[in-house]
Formats: C-alpha cells, structure tokens, sequence
C-alpha cells in the first residue's frame, strides 16, 4: 500500500512537471509571437518617420539611442529630435569653451576670437531651441520653424568665421554640421504633425 502511494505521488508530481513545462512553451510562445509585431510597429515608425528627413541614418540612429523612441507616437519622435539637438548644442559649446582654454595657451589670438564667436551663437542657438519647446507645445509649428532655421543659421555663422581666417581652417566643421543635420531632422518630423 506504501508503494502504491508513493507510485503515486510520484505520478502526481511527474503531471505537475509536464504540465508547467507545456504551460511555460505557450506563455513564451504567445509572448514571443507578440514581442515582434511590436518590435517591428515601433522601428516602421521610427524609419518611416526618418524617411522624411535628408539625413535618415542620422535620424535613426540618434532616434533609437533613446530608449523612449520604441514607445513614442509621431510628436514623441519630435520632442526626442528637438531634445537630441539641445543636448548636442551643449556639447558643442562645452567643446568650443575647451578649445578656446588650447588655443588661448597656444597663443593663437585670431582662433581665440572666432571660437568666441561661436560661443556667442552657439548660445543663441541653443536659447533658440529651448525656445522651440514651448513652440512645439503648442502646436505652433511656424514660431518652431523660425526658431530652429535660427539655431541652424547660427552654426553656419561659427562655421563661416573661421573661413575668413587665412591659412587657419575650422576645428568646429564636423559639430557645427552634425548640429546642422540634427536640426535639420526635427525640422522635418515636425512638418509631418501639421
């Protein structure tokens, strides 16, 4: 009688074991079966979104390195785009002013007044931007573009001012272009929430 009990439990215990095992097979099915279609829904609006744009690998790339973006509708691409370009305006300016500390040790006055410049209007392009925010909140898509076409205009005008310099090319080219493009890219997503 003992053994026959402890057959089974032994069979009880045997029925557990299987049927979680099938249990937990169709839980990650149905988990895994949905974790694409969403993976995939949230990358065609990220690429789709881009696809608007002049500089898509940019959009995208930038776009995915925050996190938000898998979960963002239209208008939360926008803000993450217009956030990417605030922050990335503050990094050029933060690199300007570590420049400017090099070239004022290096003695090279003329470098020293055109980073300077580019102090200035990387300031205003950055107040410009910050500015687009409440702009964007509104939905006022023009005060949006005026604002952002200015912070754009303003990395041309630092960019610009080194070529008036003989001999002494742009140590900023490659920022004030990404900074540019970024711009360039909210703009763009922006255009689609009219």
């Amino acid at each position: 009688m003992a053994s026959y009990s402890c057959y089974f439990t032994k069979v009880l215990v045997l029925l557990f074991l299987i049927m979680s095992y099938f249990s937990s097979l169709t839980s990650c099915k149905s988990s895994t079966s949905r974790l694409p279609h969403n993976t995939i829904t949230e990358e065609d609006l990220v690429s789709a979104t881009c696809k608007k744009t002049l500089y898509f690998q940019l959009c995208v790339s930038s776009l995915r390195s925050d996190p938000q973006s898998q979960t963002s509708d239209l208008r939360g691409l926008a803000v993450i785009a217009l956030n990417l370009s605030i922050e990335n305006g503050v990094k050029a300016l933060s690199y300007i002013n570590n420049l400017m500390s090099e070239a004022a040790y290096k003695g090279s006055q003329l470098a020293s007044t055109d980073l300077s410049d580019c102090v200035d209007v990387y300031s205003d392009a950055i107040q410009n931007l910050q500015d687009s925010v409440q702009a964007l909140n509104d939905m006022s898509f023009d005060t949006v573009q005026s604002f952002v076409s200015a912070a754009m205009t303003d990395s041309e005008t630092c960019e610009d001012g080194f070529k008036e310099v003989n001999g002494f090319s742009s140590p900023l080219t490659e920022q004030n272009h990404h900074f540019s493009q970024l711009c360039s890219n909210f703009l763009a997503i922006t255009t689609l929430l009219h």
